[in-house]
């Protein structure tokens, strides 16, 4: 009698502690090991210029060559370095400074590639070109050899435009005072992708036409 009655209340403490465990979810979760979870990763990020590798750039070919001038060779100073002179050859449009004997001395007589800072000094001075384009050549900031480079006029007045592929600035060089005057050109620079001038400044005469044609080049709502 007492072997089956310690049977009967084993099976009931079994059947009745498999019932609580089923109830029994577990303890709930801490909310610091939650929080300590690592994040979802973010899906990667669009690269900021990919739309400008598929946009159609126009190669246009330089209208503008250098050849060599008929004038003397010059000593020039160095506008970075006090005390340091290079000599300037305009007759070979050569020069003893490091940009020239690294890169300018590569490229054919003639290009713009070939001019460093101090041949772009002396052809300003001496080549006979015009007022636009000597100001392209004087700007040290914008002046890239690399770049292409229209020169020509839009609705009757001087412009000058410097691009490169990947770029979405535009630089551009125009008349900026009255017509009536000595003629000033100032620099503007557009962002073909949002279809915009820097600073809400624009050319005086010439905006929209000037906003068409690069329409007409560039394309993708410009």
């Amino acid at each position: 009698m007492l072997i089956l009655t310690g049977l009967l209340v084993a099976a009931l403490a079994g059947l009745f502690g498999g019932a609580f465990r089923a109830w029994d979810a577990g303890p709930l979760p801490d909310p610091q090991i939650l929080s300590s979870a690592p994040p979802l990763a973010p899906s990667p990020a669009r690269r900021r210029e990919e739309s400008w590798v598929r946009r159609p750039w126009p190669y246009i070919r330089d209208r503008l060559t250098f050849p060599p001038l008929d004038f003397p060779a010059v000593i020039i100073h160095s506008s970075i370095t006090p005390g340091k002179c290079y000599r300037v050859d305009p007759a070979t449009l050569t020069c003893t400074c490091n940009y020239f004997l690294l890169r300018g001395a590569r490229a054919a007589l003639g290009s713009k590639e070939r001019l460093c800072r101090h041949l772009r000094r002396v052809y300003a001075e001496h080549g006979g070109l015009s007022a636009i384009v000597n100001m392209v050549l004087m700007d040290d900031v914008h002046f890239c050899e690399t770049d292409q480079l229209w020169s020509g006029e839009v609705e009757g007045v001087p412009v000058a435009i410097a691009w490169r592929e990947g770029d979405p600035w535009v630089t551009l060089y125009t008349r900026s005072n009255a017509l009536n005057q000595l003629a000033e050109f100032e620099r503007y620079n557009f962002h073909l992708d949002r279809a915009e001038w820097a600073d809400g400044r624009m050319p005086r005469f010439n905006a929209a036409a000037i906003r068409q044609m690069l329409g007409g080049w560039f394309g993708s709502g410009v």
